[in-house]
């Protein structure tokens, strides 16, 4: 298992580096914003004809730059240490969901938690942190790549805690050649169906 375990960290370091490479622009891009406008603000109080009003739409688009930066900066860091165990699989998910929904924006495509109650109820699973993070990034990352607009949800009544990834019908989403077997090592089931990836946990 020691080798399985390696191979899966290794995978994981890629993914992850693959992952903070596509959010850099998006975390640069919202610091730079901050840094603007909140020099637009400086200059302009400075001047005694200033109003609160004149300034008001400059630090509200501040603010909201820094809270992405924020968002984005905790995924990246949740992403980089290690994963708690037994892992929790939303919130595992999310933290991808949020770095590559902004990346996905920058490129007019659309990454979203179609329901995020379902997606909080799927509770935790023995599979290493490593191997869910792997399963889950690859599957978005092919995902995104694939189609213009995917969205990730939970179903109902599934057996075992599961995650599905949907593109618009006539979209085919093609995943790593070895990515299912590498899961399925660590017990994650991932099964692909032409425009949607489901992946189960075991518990």
């Amino acid at each position: 298992m020691t080798g399985v375990t390696s191979s899966i960290d290794a995978r994981w370091l890629d993914a992850l580096q693959r992952l903070a490479s596509r959010s850099a622009h998006e975390i640069r891009g919202a610091l730079n914003g901050v840094s603007v406008n909140v020099e637009v603000v400086r200059s302009r109080a400075a001047k005694a004809t200033a109003s609160a009003a004149a300034l008001e739409p400059f630090a509200d688009a501040a603010s909201a730059q820094l809270d992405d930066v924020i968002e984005l900066t905790e995924a990246l860091l949740g992403l980089s240490r290690p994963a708690r165990e037994p892992v929790e699989i939303a919130t595992e998910t999310k933290r991808v969901v949020t770095l590559l929904a902004a990346a996905a924006r920058a490129d007019c495509r659309r990454l979203h938690v179609d329901d995020v109650p379902a997606l909080n109820s799927l509770g935790i699973t023995s599979a290493p942190g490593s191997a869910v993070r792997v399963a889950v990034c690859e599957c978005l990352l092919a995902a995104v790549d694939a189609s213009a607009k995917i969205k990730c949800t939970a179903p109902v009544g599934a057996s075992a805690p599961t995650i599905l990834i949907a593109a618009p019908d006539g979209e085919t989403i093609s995943l790593p050649s070895d990515l299912v077997a590498v899961a399925a090592e660590s017990g994650i089931d991932i099964q692909v169906d032409a425009s949607a990836i489901s992946i189960s946990f075991p518990r």
